[in-house]
């Protein structure tokens, strides 16, 4: 009888062992060592060197800072413009209205303006002069100027300022280091019929890289 005991309790632990790895999600917590490219114990600089490379890997572009606040004038994003692929201006009160103005290759390459449903225009703000105005095709070294002259016309002074997901195949921003939690996410294919998606938190305390949290899910594919 002994001898049946032993033999039917790794079992039982086999068992109960394939039922956990079908039980989605699952969430890992890694606060030593490494996960993927990323170090415990890296600065913020470092972190985002390593996620430059994981995300080549892994097949992802970007990743967010989470809980960043919008910015309230030009000021303050100076020396980020350079560094995102593109910046958002939108009112605070009232009805919303915003313009959303993308970058590439140091241009803006697109402006798009209105509250929840948006329309390409060439130039914002509309009505105000080619020297203050923005323009498709104004190279991003010119913005800041021209931001700072939008800003003294009284229809755009309290317009908040906000930055999307940080590019990773742009330099890194000095500013994401006063942030302590960061995001990405990312999916790879398992089979023909299913994907896994994996959706990560980068805790930071004290500029250093102390926790990350995994979370996976798989979800059939539906062709």
């Amino acid at each position: 009888m002994k001898k049946l005991i032993l033999l039917v309790v790794p079992t039982l632990f086999l068992f109960f062992s394939c039922e956990q790895d079908d039980i989605f999600p699952r969430v890992k917590n890694t606060t030593s060592g490494e996960k993927w490219t990323l170090q415990i114990g890296s600065s913020p600089t470092e972190v985002y060197n390593q996620l430059q490379e994981l995300g080549i890997e892994k097949e992802f572009d970007a990743v967010a800072i989470v809980h960043r606040k919008p910015f309230s004038k030009p000021e303050e994003i100076q020396n980020y413009l350079g560094l995102y692929w593109a910046i958002t201006l939108q009112s605070k009160s009232g009805v919303v209205e915003r313009a959303l103005i993308q970058f590439n290759q140091d241009k803006v390459s697109s402006i798009e303006t209105g509250g929840a449903l948006l329309d390409y225009i060439s130039t914002w703000p509309q009505g105000t002069s080619d020297e203050i105005a923005i323009h498709v095709n104004d190279p991003i070294d010119k913005m800041y100027e021209k931001l700072l002259a939008i800003y003294q016309i009284p229809t755009y002074s309290d317009y908040q300022i906000i930055l999307p997901d940080k590019s990773l195949d742009k330099p890194f921003d000095p500013d994401m280091a006063n942030y302590d939690e960061w995001a990405f996410d990312f999916s790879e294919a398992i089979s023909t019929s299913k994907v896994g998606r994996s959706f990560v938190r980068l805790f930071f305390n004290n500029k250093k890289l102390v926790k990350i949290t995994h979370e996976y899910n798989e979800n059939e594919v539906i062709n």
